[in-house]
């Protein structure tokens, strides 16, 4: 029968590395940027998250999620021109390198409830930016079956992230 995805032993013959499908225009802040300057940067970019630097590294990552979750619903008393990515930002990101394969970013994304991987290179600086809507993208079925075979496992573990 004809599988879509092949058993663990067999090797696919069909690979896609991250590197082919991630966004390569990475757009960063600094940690002291303020929320609202980061909203209008995610606007006027497009975009749904900005990576956060801290003296050329990463120090996190800054979400739309992230400030709904912990401004929005949480004002803090502050308004958002007085509040800097660096106390919103989720800190330490999953990063991936550039050479892995997309059903193992999918895999990790469905395993970890996240929905981008910051994209690394060899020496660990940042190259990219893969989202699951990037995948979606160009194989909407690997999102589909990881996520379902993720919740099977669950189901039969009863495990919760």
């Amino acid at each position: 029968m004809w599988a879509l995805i092949p058993p663990k032993k067999e090797k696919s013959e069909i690979s896609l590395l991250v590197a082919e499908i991630m966004t390569r225009n990475v757009i960063t802040a600094a940690p002291d940027t303020s929320i609202a300057d980061v909203a209008k940067l995610m606007r006027d970019k497009n975009i749904g998250s900005v990576v956060v630097l801290e003296n050329g590294r990463i120090a996190g990552i800054v979400t739309e999620r992230d400030i709904v979750t912990r401004y929005v619903a949480n004002p803090m008393g502050r308004r958002p021109e007085e509040v800097i990515t660096g106390d919103i930002m989720t800190r330490n990101p999953i990063t991936i390198r550039d050479n892995i394969d997309v059903m193992e970013a999918a895999k990790i994304m469905a395993e970890r409830n996240i929905r981008r991987l910051i994209v690394v290179n060899s020496k660990g600086e940042i190259v990219g930016i893969v989202s699951s809507r990037d995948i979606m993208r160009i194989a909407p079925h690997i999102v589909f079956i990881t996520s379902e075979k993720l919740r099977q496992a669950r189901q039969r573990t009863g495990w919760a992230p």
